[in-house]
């Protein structure tokens, strides 16, 4: 009888890591579908004008998280040898670090364009979508970098978070742009 075939530890470690990536997609999908109810916006906020301030306060936050990620890196060249990033070797906390400042800037660069084609075109009701969506991706932000510390593929939750408020994001802004 043959022995049973068991798989690398790089194909078990992918396979956990896109069921975890599909898992923490789903649930950023739920949360979008359900919870926007629980993040309702301030009153008085219908006219354009107001809406743009609403935008402002929401991208605070992204904004700030990005900053935070630029701290890191500098934290990171501190704490190693690599004060001349050209010649100095770098260790895998700075290299980590401008990896996750580098994707922070990409997703940012895609979100906030996006939040506020959103909330300019958005029924009132619905407003509060724009404050859960904030929300997921800061949480999206922070997952990715604290996984990323952890091992490459522990980022996958907190990218997958990510692009799914992308998607969900761009896709509404989108529609109601083309209707």
């Amino acid at each position: 009888m043959a022995a049973p075939k068991t798989r690398p530890p790089k194909t078990r470690l992918l396979r956990l890591a896109a069921i975890v990536n599909l898992s923490a997609a789903v649930a950023a999908l739920l949360a979008l579908w359900l919870l926007p109810p629980l993040f309702a916006p301030p009153p008085g906020i219908a006219d354009p004008g107001a809406r743009m301030a609403f935008w402002g306060r929401l991208a605070l936050w992204p904004a700030l998280v990005l900053f935070l990620t630029v701290g890191g890196v500098l934290v990171a060249r501190a704490r190693s040898v690599a004060l001349n990033p050209i010649d100095d070797p770098e260790s895998r906390l700075h290299r980590i670090s401008q990896r996750v400042l580098t994707n922070t800037v990409e997703q940012t660069l895609i979100f906030l364009p996006a939040l506020a084609a959103l909330v300019a075109q958005l029924p009132l009701p619905d407003l509060g979508f724009a404050r859960l969506a904030v929300v997921l991706f800061v949480l999206g932000r922070l997952l990715f970098w604290a996984g990323y510390l952890i091992h490459p593929y522990a980022r996958a939750p907190g990218m997958a978070v990510t692009l799914t408020v992308n998607l969900f994001v761009l896709g509404w802004a989108g529609m109601l742009a083309i209707v």
